[in-house]
């Protein structure tokens, strides 16, 4: 599932593209409102609205306790984040992408506009003059960059902590939002094979540059693009058999992973009566690492194949 940390300009539409998320994805936003709502426990109104109103306050301690305000934010941020699996989280400012730099489940959005769009859109939305919503946004963006700064030591408009920037010149919230639910799909199926590479043993390719050996297999990904059948090619070797020292001596990479059917599959255009060592490594795997859905294609089964999995898409010869 989905963990994604949303930093935002004052007025560049960060606020509703994660409300709007959030909406998409089923889930709640942990802002800085429901930080200090759900993190601290019960706190007196006016010790809230020092947290609220001062970054330095952040680094008080806990009435009875040798941690700050800061450690407490941190350690439930963290906790939360390593507790979603089954469940999408997103998080909108506290520094997020700070907190959760490395993390590999997370994927780091910010959200930026022009000035001029900026102005323009907290000028409507609290009905105020151009110029008194210039004085808003600076006052805004300043307090961001302080709060990251003073809690965690780090420049929250660090472009290299993101990995997707938006711009809403151009976009619209929707869009936004449709460009994050897919990277945080992909991002998902990526950091699950890596983990089924951690825990089986096997190597991971998912970063190579794609290269088809041949024809048949740039045939196969034209067929599979042409019914939205999402796969990826070659993203993990099998290791199946070792010398006696350890050294592997076998393996088989297979040529497609198709993640919508969890299922890898290995392109073949050799007669069957010359594929008995591939049946050897197909046996292997299956023997090494159960639950592992694996076939061989031949060319003969390409149209049945494609047949089953536009059933199983729901999809059609028109889509």
């Amino acid at each position: 599932m989905a963990i994604i940390t949303i930093s935002r300009q004052n007025g560049s539409l960060g606020d509703e593209i994660a409300d709007a998320l959030a909406s998409r994805l089923g889930t709640i936003v942990i802002s800085r409102k429901y930080a200090l709502d759900n993190f601290f426990g019960e706190i007196n109104p006016g010790l809230l609205a020092r947290l609220n109103e001062s970054a330095k306050f952040f680094a008080t301690t806990l009435p009875d306790s040798d941690r700050t305000y800061a450690d407490i934010l941190v350690e439930r941020i963290r906790t939360m984040a390593s507790e979603s699996k089954d469940k999408d989280l997103i998080i909108l400012g506290l520094g997020g992408s700070v907190l959760l730099s490395g993390y590999p489940g997370a994927i780091h959005v910010r959200v930026t506009a022009s000035e001029a769009t900026r102005v323009n859109t907290i000028a409507k939305k609290y009905r105020i003059t151009n110029a008194e919503a210039s004085d808003v946004m600076d006052i805004g963006d300043r307090k961001h960059r302080k709060f990251v700064r003073t809690v965690y030591g780090k420049d929250i408009t660090s472009p290299e902590q993101f990995d997707l920037i938006l711009n809403t010149d151009r976009l619209s919230v929707d869009e936004c939002v449709d460009a994050i639910v897919e990277l945080a799909r992909k991002h998902d199926i990526k950091v699950k094979l890596a983990e089924s590479n951690d825990s089986s043993k096997t190597i991971d390719h998912q970063s190579r540059t794609i290269t088809f050996k041949n024809e048949t297999e740039e045939e196969f990904a034209r067929i599979l693009n042409l019914y939205n059948i999402e796969w990826l090619y070659e993203p993990k070797t099998f290791p199946v058999e070792w010398d006696a020292e350890g050294n592997v001596t076998m393996a088989i990479s297979p040529d497609f992973y198709l993640p919508k059917f969890n299922l890898y599959l290995e392109l073949t255009t050799m007669d069957q009566r010359y594929v008995t060592k591939k049946n050897k490594k197909m046996r292997l795997v299956k023997e090494l690492y159960p639950g592992t859905n694996i076939r061989i294609v031949y060319k003969k089964d390409f149209n049945e194949l494609v047949d089953r999995l536009k059933m199983f898409s729901g999809l059609s010869d028109n889509s």
